[in-house]
């Protein structure tokens, strides 16, 4: 249960654009050149700025290139995601790791290289290299924190942090059910704080080459959590379950990671850049923002007290029964429709596979351990009173090694498999192991591919070789109850595309947009799929950077609508404004764009067609009649294409 000291008042100030700066003075060794803190400033409204870095305790131009960025940000904390000393943890490292970059804000600092804070303004958590050197002893001597420096609490403003020790040296435990846990079961359920934000090293969910801990997965929300941050894999990743949020920030100055392919509810990948990740919090509305080293923004999420809810429910469940076939034979193309009888197929629960031993059904590989089966088929009739009922489905599979995915026939996911045509014969594109294994990784499903009634979800398990040691299977299928589309997609939009600036009025809610054109979203050109083309311009070398759009829409009682879910379709880089303020921005410069100012990346492949999702803040609506307006920008003025849509939905 959610505590009832919350209070919501409206608030209408971007906390962004009040920041509070701490007094503190940067030295810099004479080989480096640290940014100074900027000058203090007066909030008009309380605001707190808390900075979160990660896997960052390498010193040389990358980690000095985060730290740069951190003091020009000007947070009043900065917390970490551990691996806050490389490579062992040790003695000798730790101040050119740590104090070097970082000492302005460490209170007491006897390091050597400056005077340290007035008051700490450093909260770390502990690493698995932090750990490396026994006990890790010389992060406990060089640092002064609250309670047992492993794990331990602290109110900063509206926020009330929670630093957790996800390390398996931890001697008080890591599971859910641990001394350690217990602790912070009952410190949240405590907390009258408007936000409660816990941060640890081992990611619970990641799409990074790490993987997910499932031992970290503690029921964070429902002992009062808002928001789980983390570290470990060194990437940027937003993960949102249910409602609720969980990023991975390891950008801090570690060699970047690549991604492997995203995990279920994985929402934002980043991996471009160094960066960290700001918490600008009030009482009221905690936005956060991925910055990167070279001045972009790669994500933005507003999170309001108590949090929403999606509410999201399983049309199938996990470790539901599955029909199957494990002879080895080719089961053809028929096997996929939704009358196929499979009456003659084996049954048998989730997971179904061999070799790992936490099989619920053991499926065969055939008489020869050296020429296993290649394919194994597994399928699953369902019923939908109303598929309308739900605004988005998706579907989440464990598949080692590659798979097909079929519903009613129609193929809705390949995995780790090769394009073109599949037989029982063709091998996966590499073998699966470790983490990723057991991952539920996923793939949005248009509603339109369900039926009301009977539905089939049809998949065949592709092994990378006949040697290959095991099997493992799963699925569930997720929908997203519908809720009030506000704006819904493929809405009629006004937009500008004349390549001029609009000022600054345009996106405020009383501009005058009458001379603008009108049309159906997708707009865009480039693709083939657009409803409305819209113009780059006349010299096909030199486009338009930047396009305008702008559209109306009615909310009758605004206090009705707790949560507001923003749904962006977007090639290049995107900001969106509600009544006039900014609630969201990606890919596109911190600073205040112009319609010169280019993207940071240039979208491909499915990231042209995907929607991003982000929470924002529900207090911008008002009764009546409310404008959101977006300034779509290009990665380059040759850039081929150019895609736009937009839902907003209540929740």
């Amino acid at each position: 249960m959610r505590r009832s000291h919350r209070s919501h008042v409206p608030w209408f100030l971007d906390a962004t654009l009040v920041t509070l700066v701490c007094g503190g003075i940067s030295h810099a060794s004479p080989q480096q050149t640290i940014a100074p803190p900027h000058s203090p400033a007066v909030r008009t409204v309380k605001s707190w700025r808390c900075v979160d870095i990660g896997d960052f305790g390498l010193a040389g131009p990358d980690e000095l290139a985060v730290a740069n960025l951190v003091h020009a940000l000007a947070p009043d904390i900065v917390i970490t995601g551990g691996d806050n000393n490389y490579n062992t943890g040790a003695a000798a490292t730790i101040d050119v790791n740590i104090g070097q970059y970082y000492h302005d804000l460490i209170a007491p600092y006897t390091g050597a290289f400056g005077r340290g804070a007035a008051r700490n303004r450093f909260f770390p958590s502990l690493g698995n290299h932090d750990w490396l050197t026994l006990n890790a002893a010389p992060y406990k001597a060089y640092f002064t924190l609250p309670g047992n420096e492993r794990y331990y609490d602290f109110v900063e403003g509206p926020v009330h942090y929670f630093a957790v020790d996800s390390d398996f040296h931890e001697p008080d435990g890591t599971s859910a059910d641990s001394v350690q846990a217990a602790w912070l079961q009952s410190a949240l359920a405590a907390s009258t704080s408007p936000f409660d934000v816990v941060y640890f090293h081992h990611s619970a969910y990641s799409s990074g080459p790490h993987g997910s801990d499932d031992g970290m997965r503690w029921p964070f929300r429902e002992w009062g959590a808002d928001l789980v941050l983390s570290g470990h894999d060194h990437l940027y990743e937003r993960i949102v379950r249910d409602g609720f949020p969980y990023i991975i920030n390891g950008l801090g100055g570690a060699a970047r990671y690549a991604f492997d392919p995203p995990i279920a509810c994985s929402q934002v990948r980043y991996n471009a850049d160094f960066g960290a990740l700001t918490i600008d919090s009030t009482d009221e509305r905690m936005t956060l923002r991925f910055m990167t080293a070279s001045g972009y923004v790669a994500d933005t999420i507003t999170l309001v007290p108590g949090g929403v809810h999606y509410n999201e429910t399983d049309v199938i469940a996990a470790g539901a029964d599955w029909a199957y076939l494990d002879d080895g034979s080719d089961a053809g193309t028929a096997w996929r429709e939704l009358g196929f009888n499979a009456s003659s197929w084996a049954t048998g629960p989730a997971p179904l596979g061999y070799g790992d031993g936490d099989e619920a059904t053991v499926v065969s590989f055939g008489p020869d351990p050296n020429a296993k089966h290649i394919t194994t088929y597994f399928r699953r009739r369902f019923k939908l009173a109303d598929p309308a009922a739900y605004r988005a489905y998706r579907i989440e599979l464990v598949r080692d090694d590659g798979a097909v995915v079929y519903l009613n026939g129609v193929e809705v996911q390949r995995t780790n498999m090769p394009d073109g045509t599949i037989d029982f014969t063709t091998t996966a594109l590499s073998a699966v192991d470790s983490a990723s294994e057991d991952a539920f990784y996923s793939v949005d499903v248009p509603a339109a591919l369900f039926r009301a009634g009977t539905n089939a979800l049809a998949v065949e398990l592709h092994q990378r070789s006949s040697l290959s040691s095991d099997v493992s299977f799963d699925a569930r299928v997720v929908g997203t109850p519908a809720g009030p589309a506000l704006s819904p997609a493929g809405a009629t939009w006004k937009y500008l595309d004349d390549g001029s600036n609009p000022g600054l009025a345009w996106k405020a809610s009383g501009f005058d947009d009458s001379m603008w054109a009108a049309g159906p979203a997708q707009l865009g050109y480039g693709d083939g799929d657009e409803a409305t083309v819209v113009s780059f311009g006349p010299d096909p070398n030199a486009k338009h950077i930047t396009t305008y759009f702008r559209r109306s829409f009615s909310v009758p009682n605004a206090a009705r609508i707790p949560g507001l879910l923003l749904r962006l379709l977007r090639d290049d880089g995107a900001t969106v404004y509600l009544n006039g303020t900014e609630v969201f921005r990606m890919n596109l410069p911190a600073a205040s764009t112009l319609p010169s100012s280019t993207a940071e990346l240039e979208l491909s492949g499915s990231d042209e067609s995907t929607f991003v999702e982000s929470l924002i803040d529900a207090r911008l609506l008002v009764d009546g009649v409310n404008w959101i307006a977006v300034e779509l920008h290009q990665f380059s003025a040759q850039s081929a294409d150019l895609s736009f849509d937009l839902e907003l939905l209540g929740l």
